[in-house]
């Protein structure tokens, strides 16, 4: 008997790139909760974090933990919405209990798979009682100091029509005292990154060597859980304070990657402010005195897994994370799992490209 195996061929996806204002600003707005995770995002992200009163912060936790599903356009409008002003006035139309029940539904069948709410032994339970709530939401978050901001939350969607109304305002809030100027400013970028986009043929691809051709990294292991489901791929060209990061969002058999409007490699085009963009962004990662260190040590051994070299640079764990994580979200490092570790190697291509990016901009006539 011949000892073989039969190896099922990867699924060929379909690709389009679009205008997404929901999800590209509900992504911006998400982000000023991420920022003690994320290093190498823009500006704007800082400085309207510090702009913010500590009750819009709360707020914001609140909105994107306990009302994230709704609010990056998963409850589907029979509208075109410009906005996620007026999505969320349209959500604000329907019924709250309801809303508040689809959020319960995400939760759940992200409990079932196993994805969260470690330790908790009863679902039902989140929605009942106000500590095991606060526990989850601790843990969807990360932030074990955050009780009186899931305590409000508990309250509140006891209440769907308060909850609801109270996103509604926090939403207005954060669009008129800090998201408006800079969705005007950086539309025509997105504009001009999805027509370059678009102008590509992409053929018969796998996810993988899409991601790979759009965001010129590669991110194998990244989408193992949507992969094999996946058949169509919609790329959202996002502000770019969104820096290198690329966030995702299933939704059945489609998956949405947002990611900093750039131009694809070679595009010719008749304005600086996307390639400008784009090397902001990689040369941010380069101007620190650590993440120069670490891709150093990376030219000397073919790969490092974190621990070693959270041992050789005498950083904390969480400082040492960070500077991976903006390393290999800009491409500079590759990122593999070896057992339980995660292992890092140096992209030199990307060093190249980088070089040449910045030539090719300062030489432009």
């Amino acid at each position: 008997m011949v000892d073989r195996d039969y190896i099922l061929a990867p699924q060929v996806v379909s690709v389009n790139f679009a205008l997404d204002p929901i999800f590209v600003q509900a992504e911006s707005l998400s982000l000023l909760n991420e920022l003690d995770y994320l290093s190498g995002v823009g500006e704007w992200v800082q400085q309207t974090y510090n702009a913010m009163t500590l009750q819009q912060r709360n707020d914001n936790l609140m909105a994107f933990y306990a009302a994230g599903y709704f609010l990056f356009g998963m409850i589907k409008s029979p509208h075109k919405h410009d906005g996620l002003v007026s999505y969320m006035d349209w959500l604000a139309q329907q019924n709250p209990e309801w809303l508040v029940e689809q959020v319960r539904q995400a939760y759940r069948h992200k409990f079932e798979g196993g994805k969260v709410g470690a330790g908790i032994d009863n679902f039902d339970r989140i929605w009942r009682e106000r500590d095991v709530f606060v526990q989850f939401m601790q843990s969807l978050c990360e932030d074990e100091h955050r009780e009186d901001v899931w305590n409000e939350a508990f309250d509140l969607m006891q209440q769907p029509p308060v909850f609801v109304e109270r996103i509604r305002r926090h939403v207005h809030t954060m669009w008129e005292q800090y998201l408006e100027l800079e969705w005007t400013r950086g539309l025509p970028l997105i504009q001009e990154s999805i027509a370059a986009f678009q102008r590509m043929s992409f053929g018969q691809m796998t996810l993988y060597e899409v991601v790979r051709t759009v965001t010129g990294r590669d991110m194998r292991g990244k989408f193992d859980d949507y992969e094999a489901q996946t058949e169509h791929v919609i790329f959202v060209p996002a502000l770019p304070h969104i820096g290198p990061y690329i966030s995702k969002l299933p939704d059945g058999h489609t998956l949405k990657l947002a990611f900093s409007a750039r131009l694809p490699r070679g595009a010719q085009t008749t304005s600086s402010a996307l390639s400008r963009s784009e090397v902001l962004i990689r040369m941010n990662a380069l101007a620190d005195d650590t993440r120069l260190r670490i891709l150093e040590m990376l030219t000397m051994h073919d790969e490092l897994c974190a621990q070693d070299i959270i041992e050789a640079l005498g950083l904390s764990q969480s400082s040492v994370s960070r500077h991976l994580s903006q390393l290999a979200a800009t491409g500079f490092l590759i990122e593999r799992r070896r057992d339980v570790n995660k292992c890092y190697s140096l992209n030199v291509d990307r060093v190249v490209d980088t070089v040449r990016a910045l030539t090719n901009f300062l030489s432009r006539q």
